[in-house]
């Protein structure tokens, strides 16, 4: 036994040593993968309260995650003082912003310009960041009911992204199974949240589990055992996307139909699980006596400087152009007066004009991707100026 003794705190000793030796190499040559989300009750994960690190995977940021488990470099009041106008911005990766700083976020410039064209009198203006990668529109709701209500919103920001929100409200087509999906009785939205029976949610959920992500803020190599997991996860999911891909007779990817009107039963039943989201969330948000304001974001084919890539992908895809999304979302605000700001094709004339790219980084692909600075410049004043000229 004193052997068998001996050769394990052996054997723990030169585990400790290399990983100690592991921390102290990962540290100084500026390995940094933290771990930004957690599982959710509600909206299946969300941001892990005080998590920073550096994000490189996509542009370039230093992130933090405030005590509200907002991406924001300040701490918000829960109660919202006197003389200050609210704006709660719900949305998904585009909000989160990752691949830029927080100051050059297109909720950050829009909060700059509001308050300097004081469109609500003397109030000052405060932009509530609650958007989350990989959110839905059905987990934008839940956000909405269990989270955002108890900062006092005066206004109601919904970034829809086409490029994968509709998709997303398909539990058939997205594919992901942590987080709550609506499905249709009838014209009745049901909340289907049976994540919560998941094995995997209840393990990510549990105390060690939690430990662990503490952990994981300052352990390097957590951090590089949590870059291990996301690799294989993508690898897995491009594996599937690329399967999905040659059995579909056209041999076009989900990702691509959304330029597309519904051509099957399951797509218009997409869309129209997402409209009557957006829908739903107007009334709840009017019932609160707040105002709410739909921006459809600009996916990055649509707004590539370059015409003829944008045309032979439309021609690629049998399409007349890009814009069936953004035609479908304004015939929706036309149907049920929905304030609408949509921002692909005056996002377009400007690529054209300027000759800019406003999606992509150079340590990915210009072009594709999420919105640069560029991007979020140009949405940040868009929106603002359609704020200062539209009070609401």
């Amino acid at each position: 036994m004193k052997r068998i003794f001996t050769g394990l705190s052996l054997i723990l000793s030169g585990l400790v040593v290399a990983i100690l030796l592991a921390e102290l190499v990962l540290k100084l040559t500026g390995f940094s993968f933290p771990s930004f989300q957690r599982y959710d009750l509600h909206a299946g994960f969300s941001l892990l309260e005080g998590a920073h690190g550096s994000y490189s995977t996509e542009g370039e940021s230093y992130v933090r995650i405030n005590g509200q488990g907002m991406r924001d470099d300040r701490e918000i009041a829960v109660r919202k003082a006197p003389g200050v106008y609210r704006i709660a911005l719900l949305g998904d990766s585009y909000a989160q912003a990752l691949q830029v700083p927080v100051e050059k976020s297109f909720w950050r410039v829009l909060e700059r310009r509001l308050n300097a064209c004081k469109p609500f009198g003397d109030r000052t203006v405060e932009v509530l960041n609650f958007g989350v990668q990989g959110y839905s529109t059905a987990q934008e709701l839940q956000t909405l009911r269990h989270r955002v209500w108890q900062f006092q919103p005066d206004l109601v920001l919904l970034a829809f992204y086409s490029g994968n929100d509709v998709q997303d409200n398909s539990r058939e087509f997205s594919g992901l199974h942590l987080r709550p999906y609506f499905v249709l009785r009838g014209n009745q939205l049901v909340l289907d949240d049976s994540f919560l029976d998941s094995p995997r949610y209840k393990a990510g959920s549990s105390v060690p589990w939690l430990m662990y992500q503490n952990i994981s803020q300052y352990s390097r190599v957590a951090q590089l055992l949590n870059k291990a997991k996301v690799v294989a996860e993508q690898a897995l999911q491009a594996g599937q996307r690329d399967v999905a891909a040659r059995d579909d007779e056209s041999d076009l990817r989900a990702f691509h139909r959304i330029y597309r009107s519904p051509q099957d039963a399951q797509w218009e039943s997409a869309w129209r699980v997402t409209e009557e989201l957006i829908v739903l969330m107007r009334n709840e948000v009017a019932a609160k006596g707040a105002t709410f304001v739909v921006v459809a974001l600009s996916n990055p084919i649509q707004v590539h400087p370059n015409r003829e890539v944008r045309a032979e992908y439309a021609r690629h895809l049998g399409v007349a152009d890009l814009f069936y999304p953004e035609s479908r979302i304004k015939a929706l605000s036309e149907r049920e007066g929905l304030r609408l700001i949509s921002l692909a094709e005056p996002f377009q004339k400007y690529a054209d004009e300027k000759q800019v790219y406003l999606h992509g980084f150079p340590n990915t692909r210009m072009g594709f991707g999420h919105w640069n600075e560029n991007g979020h410049g140009l949405a940040g004043k868009m929106i603002s100026e359609y704020l200062c000229r539209n009070k609401p």
